[in-house]
């Protein structure tokens, strides 16, 4: 499979372009300005929304399907797949010789492939170096698709992940990926899908490790969104416009040039499928021939305000606020964006973050996730653990992770931070000889060489502090004091 990776497209300010109508008034800012025509382009080449996919009366039946058997994964001998995993459904496509398709579900996978064009997201500009030459797909390299459905409350998030062959990646430890991937909103309501210009090779190492770029997409029944399958991407609760009580569900597609291994995906027989009533290829043909004709319309980029956020050193958050998402295997992902307020229902958002808007250089340091501590040892640049005693000295306008977002990022590739709880770290104390009563204090730590460089104690902890420290580590502040062990 061709190695790829995302194209990060630098933006003063905070930028947000909606892709579709827009309600009056949306995104009313005192100081804005518009993207020009023909910067639009650099959106297209990422993710795609078509609307009015399939006629009202077949995307409803498509909808009562769902609903029905939206744990199928669990009809599958699926009880030991690792994570709490469920099986997936794989459908084999041929387009010369096409199969009728059993159930509304399996009408919508053929028709949505029609929609795919691996071509849009596969094109000369994604030839990376770091990565190497990036490989061309074309329609006719899609052998079939992946599918499966989520079913969640309005209020409900997603963590954020790769769709990925799972079971490959169990094994060989990296991630094979689709081509294409695709979410088909079955009603309107839910958390919006956020799309990072993010991509990974195994897991552990992101590329960029700051996204910059994203794509916001609010749930619109009967809306299909496509975008690159090594992207990044989760369901972010906090910026819900919904209520616990309201059904979010979706249809879920990745497009492949081989089929995911079993058994994380598998082959719905026409036994199984007769056995839980989902096998009437007749009914379906009589409700597609006798249904009105839907032609999708792409969801066509529309310029809104740029929103010109303070710079939030000043605290000053009344036009935004800061969310945080967990990235495997448990960095914080924090970012700004305007309040829900202005935020449309239905609507899907291009957003451009400006420096001071995104930080995703900080993880949070857990003594019990194996996955994480593999990650600290293999990680090769020097760690910086700033020990506090609980979550609250972090958050917050004037909490720890205000200033320490900035500061890790002016450090990335140099040195990797970690925020470290006593509830999850305090095991590590005796490895740096702290107390309790010597928090807040970072601590500098080469674990390949293991050196270790300790914050002189009795100090005001803030920024410059933790800053003089990565200096004196490096050499490059010879006069501040610490505690070289």
């Amino acid at each position: 499979m061709g190695k790829h990776v995302a194209r990060t497209i630098c933006a003063a300010g905070f930028l947000l372009v909606a892709l579709g109508p827009l309600t009056s008034g949306v995104l009313a800012f005192d100081d804005v300005t518009t993207l020009a025509d023909e910067d639009r382009s650099e959106y297209s080449s990422l993710t795609m929304g078509f609307d009015d996919v399939l006629p009202p009366d077949i995307i409803d039946k498509v909808f009562d399907e769902c609903r029905r058997i939206h744990d199928l994964g669990d009809i599958y001998a699926s009880g030991d797949l690792m994570h709490g995993k469920k099986a997936t459904n794989w459908l084999p496509l041929d387009p010369k010789s096409p199969t009728p398709p059993r159930n509304f579900v399996e009408h919508a996978v053929q028709k949505f492939y029609e929609l795919a064009v691996p071509e849009q997201f596969y094109s000369d500009d994604y030839n990376i170096p770091h990565y190497g030459e990036v490989t061309r797909y074309t329609k006719s390299d899609i052998k079939g698709g992946e599918w499966w459905i989520q079913a969640r409350s309005g209020k409900e998030g997603i963590g954020f992940h790769y769709d990925k062959d799972e079971a490959y990646a169990s094994i060989h430890m990296r991630m094979s990926f689709p081509i294409i991937s695709t979410i088909t909103y079955l009603t309107d309501v839910g958390a919006p899908t956020l799309i990072l210009n993010q991509t990974s090779l195994d897991g552990s190492t992101d590329f960029p490790e700051v996204p910059h770029e994203g794509f916001l997409s609010y749930p619109k029944k009967n809306r299909h969104v496509m975008f690159r399958g090594d992207l990044n991407h989760g369901v972010s609760k906090t910026l819900s416009l919904d209520e616990n009580s309201d059904s979010r569900v979706t249809l879920l597609i990745n497009w492949w040039v081989e089929k995911p291994m079993e058994p994380n995906c598998m082959t719905l027989s026409d036994t199984l499928a007769t056995k839980i009533d989902f096998n009437y290829p007749e009914k379906v043909a009589k409700a597609v021939n006798s249904a009105a004709t839907s032609a999708p319309t792409e969801v066509n980029s529309e310029s809104v305000p740029l929103l010109n956020i303070t710079d939030p050193k000043t605290k000053n958050t009344k036009k935004y606020s800061r969310h945080m998402e967990r990235f495997p295997p448990n960095d914080g992902f924090h970012y700004d964006m305007p309040r829900l307020k202005h935020l449309a229902r239905n609507t899907l958002y291009a957003i451009n973050w400006s420096w001071n808007h995104v930080y995703a250089s900080v993880g949070m340091l857990d003594l019990w996730n194996r996955n994480l501590m593999s990650s600290v040892f293999r990680i090769q640049e020097p760690k910086c653990f700033v020990f506090v005693h609980d979550d609250r000295e972090l958050e917050g306008p004037f909490g720890i992770n205000w200033w320490l977002q900035p500061l890790a990022k002016g450090y990335e590739g140099e040195v990797k931070f970690y925020t470290a709880t006593t509830e999850k770290a305090k095991n590590a104390w005796g490895e740096f000889g702290i107390r309790e009563s010597d928090l807040p204090i970072a601590v500098m730590h080469d674990t390949v060489s293991d050196r270790k460089l300790v914050m002189e104690r009795g100090v005001t902890f803030g920024e410059d502090k933790v800053r003089d420290l990565v200096e004196k580590f490096f050499g490059r502040n010879p006069d501040k004091k610490g505690g070289e062990l």
